[in-house]
């Protein structure tokens, strides 16, 4: 029996910006909707609001959606991004190699010094964002693949191909 080759073995480290790109596709990248819903409840409020009028109720129901988007926008674009910003410089995240290697029936992950084997089946989402791909198993193992790995002789285009249904 002869050793199986990779069609394609890709080495790298992630930097601060591609794992926020990659969690951001973890998280809400998944449907576009979804990132949305809670703040369109939030306008939903407001707009409840002025139907009921200013002079009346209606103010506090402005006033409490208002609170809610503002509430949500210093959420997704302050809070969050600082916090996982601490937690991958304290824990020196981007400072591991991870790796991944396509064959013809299944792919291997390589992180921490361990190695997972996954079906192709096994894939549940697929997703290209601005600086990276977003891979979800269906045991909810998510791997973030820069696309910088790619300039570095990897064919970009039998990966997108391999992980899309």
């Amino acid at each position: 029996m002869t050793d199986q080759q990779p069609a394609l073995s890709l080495r790298y480290s992630l930097n601060l910006e591609e794992s926020q790109d990659g969690f951001a596709l973890a998280t809400f990248g998944k449907k576009q909707i979804t990132r949305f819903i809670t703040p369109l409840i939030s306008v939903g409020i407001i707009i409840w609001g002025f139907y009921l009028g200013l002079e009346g109720v209606g103010r506090y129901y402005v006033a409490l959606g208002a609170f809610f988007l503002i509430l949500q926008a210093i959420m997704r674009y302050w809070f969050l991004p600082m916090v996982f910003k601490r937690q991958f410089v304290k824990y020196q995240l981007g400072k591991s190699e991870q790796g991944i290697e396509l064959f013809q029936d299944h792919v291997e992950l390589y992180a921490n010094g361990r190695k997972q084997v996954f079906s192709y089946q096994e894939v549940q989402h697929f997703i290209s964002g601005n600086l990276t791909y977003m891979i979800e198993f269906k045991n909810r193992t998510v791997v973030i693949v820069p696309k910088r790995a790619f300039v570095q002789g990897g064919d970009q285009t039998l990966f997108e191909n391999t992980f899309k249904k």
